[in-house]
């Protein structure tokens, strides 16, 4: 049947009490954009496949991808509902990250996303294998990158979230993930635990819960998900139960700070990191090796709770004593919600 989000975000029922993403605007960046007839995103479509460089040949069904991460980061059930089901997507077609990163289209893409209004960029894909000279980030991306950081939003800066990656890696080769405004994805396993293939490293900011193939019990926990209008990638059209890895933790975190947004839209792109940062729970404390700032290099700051990261959006006032504790414990900036007003925003 495929794993489902409310059995691994922590905190997602709570959370769904006070905000379910509404009013948010996840720009989904990825090979192909082709959730305009999909049931699950019908109404919440801001721009039906915005594309970004010559598709090519390949038939838009065999590129699953995109709608994969969607549906996790928001989609609306039955049978699939992602993290942040009222948001609206703002689905964008880069064709050559099927091949290659680094393209003038992908740059492109980022800062068109920002302008037309993405609270949260989702990028679910990093350099393939990278070494010092092929993850480095080339100018241009790097310029859009930051124009989303402090121009979007209206100067309060979009939340990019990037994936650590497939190849166990450290970040300090992929320099999308380790770029120091970006928000970057690892994966756990559902024990809690580094699965090999995830991204690792000073940049990593935390980790979701996704399938380990080298685990037991975790090799067959993938996601349900969305899928191409038309695909039959399970012998039905629509959804799929085969989506995990990093990507996924990547869509899932995506659609977390979506909620966060809608809670409260006032928080700049940093404060949204920092809510994140401090809703984490520590996990696999012994083999973690957290440092003193709280920070592991396999798992970043922990495990999103969710509804705690929502709370500290809305400046819940329990939550925020218990911010202000971990605080002093990781020596790192806390979110101060006393700088701003409680928003009633719901989903």
């Amino acid at each position: 049947m495929g794993t489902t989000v409310l059995q691994t975000a922590t905190g997602l029922a709570e959370a769904w009490k006070v905000s379910r993403g509404a009013g948010a605007v996840v720009a989904i960046v990825d090979e192909d954009a082709n959730a305009r007839y999909h049931p699950a995103f019908i109404g919440r479509v801001i721009e039906p496949g915005v594309a970004f460089g010559d598709g090519g040949p390949r038939d838009a069904r065999t590129r699953t991808h995109s709608i994969k991460v969607a549906g996790l980061a928001l989609g609306a059930g039955p049978p699939v509902t992602g993290l942040a089901p009222a948001a609206w997507l703002l689905p964008l077609a880069v064709p050559a990250l099927s091949a290659v990163v680094g393209s003038r289209e992908e740059a492109e893409s980022l800062r068109w996303a920002a302008d037309q209004g993405a609270d949260v960029i989702c990028c679910a894909w990093a350099p393939p294998r990278p070494t010092a000279a092929s993850g480095m980030l080339q100018a241009h991306t790097r310029d859009a990158l930051d124009h989303c950081l402090t121009s979007g939003r209206n100067g309060k800066g979009c939340v990019v979230v990037f994936s650590a990656g497939n190849d166990g890696c450290d970040l300090v080769l992929n320099g999308y993930a380790s770029h120091p405004g970006v928000l970057a994805v690892g994966a756990c396993n559902c024990h809690g635990k580094h699965p090999r293939y995830s991204g690792w490293g000073k940049a990593l900011w935390c980790v979701f819960p996704s399938n380990d193939p080298n685990d037991a019990v975790g090799a067959s926990m993938t996601y349900l998900t969305t899928a191409p209008v038309g695909s039959l990638l399970d012998g039905e059209a629509y959804y799929t139960t085969r989506f995990g890895f990093s990507s996924a933790a990547t869509a899932a975190v995506a659609g977390i700070c979506a909620l966060i947004v809608s809670a409260n839209p006032d928080l700049t792109s940093s404060e949204i990191k920092a809510v994140l940062r401090d809703s984490c729970e520590k996990i696999d404390i012994d083999g973690g090796s957290y440092d003193e700032h709280g920070h592991s290099r396999l798992y970043g700051y922990g495990r999103p709770d969710v509804a705690r990261a929502v709370a500290l959006a809305r400046a819940d006032p329990i939550t925020s004593t218990c911010t202000t504790i971990q605080s002093r414990q990781t020596q790192e900036p806390c979110f101060d919600p006393t700088r701003h007003g409680q928003n009633n925003a719901s989903g």
